[in-house]
């Protein structure tokens, strides 16, 4: 099938009219009119985005972030075992091991006093 051409699927002809994809009955009956808003549209898709579309975007993403580390670190599965115990487990034991005293940091504060 050549370019252009579409069959008539009524009389098995082929019709000359060219296949136009945005074009339907009273969308675009002025060609006038589809060349301007084939044109704001090209000038759209060429424009950086906005200052404030990239704030959104960067809140978007902070938040995505957000939420999927409390869904995964605390929020509360039950009981039985499922397909986050063992990062949580890991991730509970750094954090212990950073808020809490090693012995030997212990031990120090006692000698100075700092600790009972």
């Amino acid at each position: 099938m050549t370019e252009g051409t579409e069959p008539n699927s009524a009389l098995g002809q082929q019709s000359t009219t060219a296949s136009k994809p945005l074009h339907r009955k009273g969308l675009f009956d002025d060609a006038r009119l589809e060349a301007v808003f084939r044109r704001r549209v090209d000038r759209l898709v060429q424009r950086p985005p906005s200052r404030l579309s990239r704030q959104l975007q960067a809140l978007n993403y902070t938040l995505m972030f957000g939420v999927g580390s409390y869904m995964v670190l605390y929020q509360d599965y039950g009981d039985r075992p499922h397909c986050f115990t063992g990062l949580r487990k890991w991730y509970f034991s750094k954090v212990d091991s950073i808020w809490t005293l090693s012995s030997e940091e212990e031990q120090e504060l006692r000698e100075r006093g700092r600790l009972r």
